[in-house]
């Protein structure tokens, strides 16, 4: 018989075997440690991208209002010159004096969801590694606090007529022509603004920019070496802005050519926009209750005109011609008193004839509107996100 041959255990494929196997483990627990690290990494970046921008949008909101205060100085400035020879002064500037000077605002405040997030991110705290940088992120958000407090606190920032004292004003006059409501303003700004407390508010106009200026120079100083620190270029900035404001699809003349409506309240607007690059546009609205000497209950009212429309980038910019105005008024919620029916008639005429007027002053203005614009992926819905923040929904209407 044959005899067997016995076989040998192969240690040598054994041990590659296995060594392979623990250098695919190595390798393994090497690449996801490495993800893991660059995922934090770019997390931690991100948040930091986030805190700049931040700062970015704070110093610019503080901008807008050094711009507002500078144009409210001016205003309440040449007032004051003037108080004591008001009679002919236009009802447009009679009505912004007053309006300034009015504390109809709510406390201001800035949005703190970002520096909520970043308070909250331990990992951030431990991991991001520039304690200069976390320096001047907690300082900032210390100052804006503390500005924020000022704003709504220090007597230099209060508008000096309350508000109730304008809503009684306006309880008082019930509806009224321009012309009538300017007889009214007039003595009342000449009595305004010689008392003590108004003429403290103008006085103080300088105070208040020199604070805003401050701000401006503070912040803007603290975030460009923030992002010196982080190495952080305008073009990721850039790309950040860009994601968190990207929604739906980028808006083009097929989709956007047809009819559009968009409801505010009880305001209808309606766009009908043409290949041609025109647009027809009205409102439909109505004034809110009133009770006057004469009559009373609420105007309806139909704004119509034409314009032109055009794309850049991803805005959307119409200019209106205001020269096409029209206007509709429906006085069948107005209720007159006894006798009074022909007074109600010329009122609504005299009404309808001097809003037209004064729309078709501004044809001259050169004014254009500019909205950012996407649609949803449906294409029967569009985003408008107006230059001081407001977003509007569209829908579009089927003929």
């Amino acid at each position: 018989m044959e005899k067997k041959t016995k076989r040998r255990f192969d240690w040598g494929s054994f041990f590659v075997t296995v060594l392979g196997t623990a250098i695919g483990v190595a390798l393994t627990f090497i690449v996801s440690g490495i993800l893991e690290r660059r995922s934090k990494a770019q997390a931690q970046r991100l948040t930091a991208i986030m805190v700049i921008h931040d700062i970015d949008n704070s110093v610019q909101i503080i901008k807008d209002m050094k711009e507002e205060e500078e144009r409210n100085g001016e205003l309440l400035r040449f007032a004051l010159k003037q108080r004591d020879h008001l009679e002919g002064m236009p009802f447009d500037t009679l009505a912004s004096v007053l309006g300034v000077l009015i504390d109809s605002r709510s406390d201001f405040s800035f949005d703190t969801s970002k520096e909520k997030i970043f308070n909250s991110d331990l990992d951030t705290w431990q991991n991001l590694g520039n304690m200069a940088f976390l320096d001047n992120v907690q300082t900032f958000y210390h100052y804006r606090k503390r500005a924020q407090d000022a704003m709504n606190e220090s007597t230099v920032w209060e508008r000096p007529i309350p508000n109730e004292e304008y809503m009684q004003l306006i309880m008082d006059s019930g509806w009224v022509t321009e012309e009538e409501f300017a007889a009214i303003l007039q003595p009342l700004l000449e009595e305004k603004l010689h008392e003590n407390r108004v003429v403290y508010y103008i006085n103080v106009s300088s105070s208040r920019l020199d604070y805003l200026t401050q701000l401006i120079d503070y912040w803007t100083g603290l975030n460009d070496e923030n992002k010196f620190l982080m190495g952080l270029t305008d073009q990721e900035l850039e790309d950040y802005v860009n994601n968190i404001n990207k929604k739906g699809v980028s808006l083009t003349k097929s989709k956007l050519l047809g009819h559009w409506v968009l409801t505010i309240g009880e305001q209808t607007d309606e766009y009908d926009f043409h290949g041609d690059h025109r647009y027809d546009f009205s409102v439909d609205y109505a004034s809110s209750f009133r009770q006057m000497r004469f009559f009373s209950g609420r105007l309806k009212m139909t704004l119509s005109y034409s314009g032109e429309w055009d794309f850049q980038g991803d805005s959307l910019v119409l200019t209106p011609d205001y020269n096409t105005a029209d206007m509709t008024v429906d006085p069948s919620g107005m209720v007159p008193e006894e006798n009074m029916q022909d007074s109600l008639d010329a009122w609504v005429n005299r009404y309808r004839e001097q809003s037209i007027e004064r729309i078709k002053e501004m044809a001259d203005k050169g004014e254009k509107r500019t909205v950012k614009a996407s649609m949803d992926s449906s294409n029967d819905k569009m985003e408008w996100t107006e230059s001081d923040g407001t977003v509007r929904y569209l829908k579009r209407k089927e003929e």
